[in-house]
């Protein structure tokens, strides 16, 4: 990216091999950064990590359960000797699941609130031993706009931004100390991900798309690019002032809200 480079640091990207995660981790490549992607399955991170190397740069990918603080613990021990220190966290994973509260069974609550949230924590956790070494360090987690309105069946999926956005104001203070900066991006509609989802569901898709685009003043959604390249400004020294704060990439979707 121009303006921005990390030579010399690597970044984690948990939920590296999805739509927003694999942009961040593309973009921080072009910035001159390593790159560990955490993801599930031994197909998603080897691919990930190909592209990666195809694009000129070095990368690790390892296939570990979020959920799990020894797994990532021993994840992140195995591919760090190889790369440059660890400065970044990009808490990127996340699951959707929608379903109104009188028919969403708890399995399905736990579940999302699980990789939303509780990855979120223990990614961050076990990345601070490398962070707090590091100059310059930051953690950049993924929320959303959802995280201030209501989403009716999505109302699980809300929680979890809503606790990830928290999450980032608790943690920005008591991090500080240390030299690390906490922030997080509030993305509107992002094509790609979740949204494809939703169009794979559809019976008018191309309506849905048009809908979802009048919703920003911009007149169109975000693409994983617009959402990578802010994370990576955050991560940058160009950012060294900023933490604590919720940035919105949303073409003007929450003013456009009256929020």
């Amino acid at each position: 990216m121009i303006g921005i480079d990390l030579a010399g640091s690597s970044v984690c990207v948990s939920g590296g091999a999805g739509s927003i995660g694999l942009a961040t981790a593309h973009a921080l490549v072009d910035a001159g950064a390593d790159v560990i992607i955490l993801d599930r399955t031994v197909e998603q991170v080897g691919a990930a990590a190909a592209s990666l190397t195809e694009r000129g740069g070095r990368a690790h990918g390892v296939a570990v359960d979020i959920r799990d603080p020894k797994a990532v613990s021993s994840a992140l021990e195995e591919v760090t000797s190889g790369l440059a220190p660890l400065a970044g966290l990009v808490n990127a994973a996340g699951l959707l699941r929608t379903g109104s509260l009188e028919e969403m069974p708890p399995e399905q609550w736990d579940e999302i609130h699980s990789v939303n949230v509780k990855g979120t924590y223990i990614c961050s956790r076990a990345t601070l031993p490398y962070l707090k070494k590091a100059s310059n360090a930051a953690i950049v987690n993924v929320s959303s706009v959802s995280a201030f309105i209501g989403s009716d069946e999505g109302f699980a999926y809300t929680s979890t931004k809503g606790a990830v956005l928290s999450f980032t104001y608790g943690i920005a203070g008591d991090l500080a100390p240390d030299g690390i900066r906490v922030n997080a991006v509030c993305p509107g509609w992002v094509s790609g991900g979740f949204t494809q989802q939703a169009m794979d569901a559809s019976d008018n898709p191309e309506a849905l798309v048009d809908m979802a685009s009048k919703l920003h003043y911009l007149g169109r959604m975000a693409t994983t690019s617009d959402v990578a390249n802010a994370i990576v400004w955050l991560l940058s020294p160009l950012a060294c002032f900023v933490t604590g704060t919720a940035l919105f990439i949303d073409g003007g979707y929450m003013v456009k809200r009256g929020l």
